[in-house]
């Protein structure tokens, strides 16, 4: 499974982060590629049935706090 999603993420950054550098958008290239980072180790470690805590009582403390 983790084969697959390696295979899936070389697929879109060569098609999606590395066009806007061909095209001179660094700036855009840089922010795109951060988040492809981010979510290739979210969904590996999905992959390889780790536990991922969740975010959620942060989100319930910080919503509580504006309210």
């Amino acid at each position: 499974m983790s084969i697959l999603i390696v295979l899936l993420y070389v697929g879109i950054v060569w098609i999606d982060p590395y066009g806007l550098l061909k095209q001179g958008l660094k700036r855009d290239f840089y922010v795109t590629s951060a988040l492809c980072l981010l979510s290739f180790s979210i969904a590996v470690a999905l992959a390889m049935d780790w536990q991922i805590p969740s975010p959620s009582p942060w989100i319930v403390q910080w919503v509580g706090k504006i309210f």
